[in-house]
């Protein structure tokens, strides 16, 4: 009975829980229709799916709804870049004068007039190290070397050079592009300065240290923006002591910078490029002979805009305000030969501050082959205007290049015109000839002018380039370098030729040779050499079978370089001459990933010599560091 009675309440529980219970089990074999159940961390989401949405559907936004989102990256990290001046168009028969980026800095130059020496019929003239005050002559004529930074022409400010720059207060090492134009009556530097596209930030870093107790640091910082904005500062500092007989202790600070935007089509940036510190007195060997101590500083600054590219825009324009200044501060000094070279102050203060502005208007078109340029600079400084209009044009087909630039009178009181031509009928044969005709103000003589010709004819044989010409001027006047001396004076010189001689072009496998020689016609010349060549043997490699990634690079070359005596003429009627010389330099560059090591060794055997009568230039200067730059 007992057993009865359970067996009856267990049947009656089971139909009273059974459809409770039913609902409590999950089915494993059925798909839901209307929702799709995902796992995240142990916490079960449902997705609402559309009814008869397919399963590629529903799969993709189950893994949108389950992952988490992923940060935006920018589609494209290069942006239009900030406008940059115009470059001539560059000629040359197997040696063309044209650096750009890193190539700059491998050349070993560390001043401007390191690049100038590698063109012939261009003499440099310096008293000392890379701090000393340094000039370069065309023909023998320092004015006959002009410099432009960014368009900008870079006029000589410093009182002592009387109109003439000193080429050691440029700032090369900021300089993105580097190209030399050698006309028949003038060379003409141009230079831009560096830029950044990206808007990953990039960084750069030189050390570098060496003879006469040298050490010299170097820092870049470039970014763009996402909207356009560009942003970018760069540093240099030096310094340098050379031997106590010849000198006292010389340092000089360096800074570029840029704030800016840019589109497809418009560009406005402001930059700024300065140089300041203290140049040491610089003794010459013969008494009395000195270059005083000068605490300067000269900046160009100037607010830039532009409409398109001059490089390949069918239409473009640029408008720039640009300020100059030059300052300098000391005590005048004199010379006491009873003291064993050591100067004596006088109460009269040289405090100088020049500030000259500069308004440039440019605009042109290239089309295909042809490219036109017109140019409008305005100077004003010290209650004077000075408008010097200037036209450029070149064309490039195929086997012949033509160029043309006409500039009125600048503030040097001299205009120019020239043109250039360059044919090669066939591949291994080539022809360049240049015609210029400048007139000088300053003159009595107001219809004076003086015209230029020079011309050149290549012969390759294999790999090598055989090339010999001539440059011929008519009499003209002289600018002397008065920076190094206030008694060197402008002397009037006869016609003079000149012949010259190259040999550029691959020797065997990878060694390269450039060789360049110049024989005037007279030994009587001032400010030049009879005699000038410069010959160098390089080889340079990545070794992209030993390294396909390219994270590997070598460059040695070996320079040569040769100068018979230079004549300078006095107030007095006397003639000052510095005898020739011959000097061996070397440099090494080891590339590593995005770090290069370099080493050059100038003078290697040592020799005593001069440019500029008196002072002495230094003897076996080891200069050696590492560039290194990266992307943040």
């Amino acid at each position: 009975m007992r057993l009865a009675l359970l067996v009856g309440l267990g049947l009656m529980a089971g139909a009273v829980l059974h459809r409770p219970l039913e609902a409590q089990v999950t089915d494993t074999s059925r798909v839901k229709r209307d929702s799709v159940t995902v796992t995240k961390d142990s916490v079960k989401l449902a997705v609402p799916i559309p009814r008869g949405a397919d399963s590629l559907l529903v799969d993709s936004l189950a893994k949108r709804d389950s992952l988490k989102k992923k940060p935006v990256v920018p589609r494209d990290t290069i942006k239009a870049p900030i406008a940059h001046a115009e470059l001539p168009m560059d000629f040359g028969i197997a040696q063309r004068f044209h650096w750009s980026g890193d190539s700059i800095a491998s050349t070993g130059a560390l001043t401007v007039a390191d690049l100038l020496a590698r063109v012939p019929g261009v003499t440099t003239l310096s008293a000392g190290w890379i701090a000393s005050p340094t000039n370069a002559a065309y023909m023998g004529d320092v004015r006959r070397v002009r410099v432009f930074y960014d368009g900008v022409l870079l006029d000589g400010l410093d009182p002592r050079g009387q109109g003439v720059l000193d080429l050691s207060r440029v700032n090369l090492w900021g300089v993105e592009d580097a190209v030399i134009e050698q006309t028949a009556d003038e060379v003409r530097v141009y230079l831009r300065s560096w830029r950044v596209n990206n808007t990953t930030p990039y960084t750069r870093t030189d050390v570098s240290t060496g003879d006469q107790q040298t050490n010299l640091y170097r820092g870049f910082f470039g970014r763009r923006f996402n909207n356009g904005a560009d942003l970018q500062f760069g540093a240099q500092q030096y310094g340098t002591t050379p031997p106590s007989v010849y000198g006292t202790s010389n340092d000089q600070l360096g800074l570029i910078g840029r704030v800016g935007w840019a589109n497809r089509d418009w560009s406005v940036d402001a930059h700024v490029t300065r140089t300041s510190g203290q140049r040491g007195a610089i003794f010459g060997e013969t008494v009395g002979d000195s270059i005083s101590t000068v605490p300067a500083s000269r900046s160009d600054s100037y607010v830039r805009v532009g409409y398109h590219d001059p490089d390949t825009s069918r239409v473009w324009g640029q408008v720039m305000a640009v300020a100059s200044s030059f300052k300098y501060t000391g005590i005048k000094t004199l010379f006491q030969p009873a003291v064993n070279k050591l100067f004596v102050q006088s109460a009269g203060s040289l405090d100088t501050n020049i500030f000259q502005s500069q308004y440039v208007f440019t605009g042109g078109t290239t089309r295909g082959p042809l490219r036109l340029s017109a140019t409008e600079r305005l100077f004003a400084s010290r209650g004077s205007h000075v408008s010097s209009p200037s036209a450029r044009a070149s064309l490039a087909l195929g086997r012949l290049a033509v160029s043309a630039f006409v500039e009125g009178k600048g503030v040097d009181s001299a205009s120019h015109s020239d043109v250039t031509a360059q044919f090669s009928p066939l591949s291994f044969v080539s022809f360049l000839g240049s015609v210029g005709r400048s007139s000088d103000s300053r003159v009595a003589d107001s219809s004076f002018s003086a015209s230029y010709v020079r011309a050149e004819a290549g012969l390759r044989v294999r790999n090598v380039w055989l090339v010999a010409g001539m440059m011929r001027r008519d009499s003209v006047r002289l600018s002397p370098p008065h920076v190094f001396d206030t008694l060197f004076v402008p002397a009037y010189e006869p016609t003079a030729t000149g012949v010259t001689a190259g040999v550029h072009g691959q020797i065997y496998r990878l060694l390269r040779a450039d060789l360049s020689a110049v024989r005037w016609n007279d030994s009587l010349g001032y400010y030049r050499p009879r005699y000038e060549t410069r010959s160098e043997l390089s080889a340079r490699t990545n070794l992209l079978t030993k390294f396909p990634t390219n994270d590997f690079g070598l460059l040695g070359s070996v320079v040569h370089e040769y100068r018979s005596g230079v004549r300078y003429p006095l107030a007095n009627g006397a003639v000052l001459s510095v005898p020739g010389y011959r000097i061996i330099s070397t440099l090494i560059e080891i590339r590593i990933l995005r770090a290069t090591i370099t080493w050059q060794f100038r003078n290697l055997l040592g020799e005593k010599y001069s440019q500029v009568p008196s002072f002495v230039m230094p003897r076996q200067t080891n200069f050696y560091g590492v560039r290194w730059y990266f992307f943040d």
